[in-house]
């Protein structure tokens, strides 16, 4: 495994971490939602070195008309803050409808809620506390699919020996295949990952897992990273996030309920 790929994932997570709302990912191991694993036949677990043969997610999506997006992180950091962080993308491209959903805690606590709304050829916001929010309106659209698929990590590793093939399962109603980083190569991202505590070369990452779900059209399903490891002082840390693309062809966009509001304001 080269070690540029190897960061890749890691600076993406710290760019998150560093970025709007500081952070990014959910629950890692096992997908969410209709997961069945086959234990023999075509399905049969294996070890094969061989990566995914991943589409153009953009065209795919595209083609599709639709699509759900959800990505959710979880970190705890050298100083045992706790950061969860949660994006939303729900996209009707063809009826040029979308809303975009971000929200953010510390330690348990909301730290807010921002809402983007898209139709009719203009873009709505909501933001702030839910019993003070705020908002505002603007001519144009925003194109949620670049957005939205960039918090997939899985293109990153390619279709090459890194991900190794551990069967099939079934996500969100269709058939996938499961890839998993192997024990060896996963140490480069251990190291790596490492950066995350705030303190490089000090903390032993004693955990780490990357999982991803391929379905027969070459589309990443879903993926979940995760690390846990301790700082030279002792201090639990963590990091942890999941991506999943679901109702590909089906998910439509209702008007949220505050839109009334937002016209007004404008």
């Amino acid at each position: 495994m080269q070690w540029n790929r190897g960061i890749t994932l890691v600076l993406v997570v710290l760019m998150l971490t560093a970025g709007c709302l500081g952070g990014g990912g959910g629950a890692a191991g096992e997908a969410s939602g209709d997961s069945e694993t086959t234990p023999g036949g075509d399905g049969a677990a294996t070890d094969t070195g061989d990566g995914p043969d991943l589409t153009d997610p953009e065209t795919a999506l595209r083609d599709a008309g639709s699509f759900t997006v959800t990505w959710e992180y979880a970190g705890v950091d050298a100083t045992g803050t706790r950061t969860d962080v949660t994006h939303e993308y729900y996209a009707d491209l063809r009826g040029e409808r979308s809303l975009t959903v971000t929200s953010s805690s510390r330690d348990g606590q909301p730290e807010g809620t921002t809402e983007q709304f898209v139709a009719d050829g203009t873009t709505y916001i909501r933001s702030g506390p839910a019993d003070a929010p705020s908002y505002a309106s603007y001519p144009g659209t925003a194109d949620v699919v670049g957005t939205a698929i960039a918090l997939s990590q899985a293109r990153a590793y390619g279709a090459n020996e890194d991900l190794a093939s551990r069967g099939t399962e079934t996500f969100d109603g269709v058939r996938v295949t499961r890839y998993e980083l192997s024990e060896a190569d996963s140490q480069l991202i251990q190291a790596g990952s490492a950066a995350a505590s705030g303190a490089p070369g000090t903390a032993e990452i004693t955990d780490f897992h990357y999982v991803v779900l391929v379905d027969e059209d070459g589309l990443s399903r879903y993926e979940s990273w995760s690390f846990t490891g301790r700082t030279a002082e002792g201090q639990a840390i963590s990091g942890e996030w999941e991506y999943s693309l679901t109702r590909v062809g089906s998910t439509t966009v209702d008007d949220p309920d505050w839109l009334a509001d937002a016209q007004t304001a404008a």
